[in-house]
């Protein structure tokens, strides 16, 4: 299905794997594979060269990477089925096909299944076509939640140190006004449920924490941890040494 919307098929794989060949962060590359070969490209409904989106026009594409993340931007975590239109349904789910590594930096990942996340507008617009030396995150590999800081305002940093964090916070906008505003409101929100129950016989960490998916899951979570831990530490009875006589 994908071959076929290409005028010449084998021409444009051809081109693909040279245009990858260049420096990843050299001049032609940053100038997208459009700009490189644009005659191995079918010409968008503007007359200008694009790969055939495939992952917009068939609903299973959609459907099945809308799944993955359970509705909710892979970056971010904002519950984009219920901030996009959405008018086809399930058929054909909100929010953006993603493509981590860009398809204009990346052409012959374009149509690689193992690329795709959803996005919200604000993530992927943001992004577009940046990709640092470091890259980025990946949502789905070890505990990308552990490598940021998220304050109970709403605010997200990088670890320390971790350059691939820091990349991934700014070019994705994951500091953006409205979307810290949402995430602290969230936080603190479950923080409140969370210190009425501190204290009372029997409650424990893990009736506290998020378990099923909900938005910014990952920022209330790390802040339900720290608040646990700090109340531990006070609670924690102070050792007296005896008097000497």
């Amino acid at each position: 299905m994908v071959d076929a919307a290409f005028p010449d098929a084998a021409a444009f794989w051809r081109k693909a794997r040279a245009f990858e060949k260049l420096a990843e962060q050299g001049a032609k590359r940053k100038k997208g594979f459009a700009r490189y070969a644009p005659e191995v490209l079918p010409a968008d409904e503007d007359g200008k060269p694009d790969f055939p989106p495939v992952w917009r026009t068939d609903a299973r594409v959609r459907q099945a990477i809308a799944r993955m993340s359970h509705g909710f931007c892979a970056y971010c975590q904002s519950p984009v089925s219920s901030t996009h239109p959405g008018k086809g349904g399930e058929d054909r789910p909100p929010g953006q096909v993603e493509h981590f590594r860009p398809k204009a930096r990346f052409p012959a990942q374009v149509y690689a299944w193992d690329n795709y996340f959803l996005g919200c507008m604000g993530c992927n617009g943001t992004k577009h076509d940046k990709w640092p030396a470091e890259g980025y995150v990946r949502p789905d590999e070890g505990k990308p939640g552990s490598r940021f800081v998220f304050a109970e305002n709403g605010e997200i940093k990088a670890r320390e140190g971790d350059e691939q964090a820091r990349c991934t916070v700014e070019d994705f906008g994951l500091d953006r006004h409205w979307l810290t505003k949402h995430r602290g409101q969230a936080i603190q929100s479950h923080l409140d449920f969370v210190r009425r129950l501190m204290g009372r016989p029997g409650i424990q960490l893990q009736d506290m924490l998020i378990t099923r998916p909900v938005a910014f899951s990952e920022a209330i979570n790390q802040n339900v941890w720290r608040v646990w831990a700090n109340g531990r530490r006070k609670k924690k009875p102070s050792r007296v040494r005896p008097r000497r006589a």
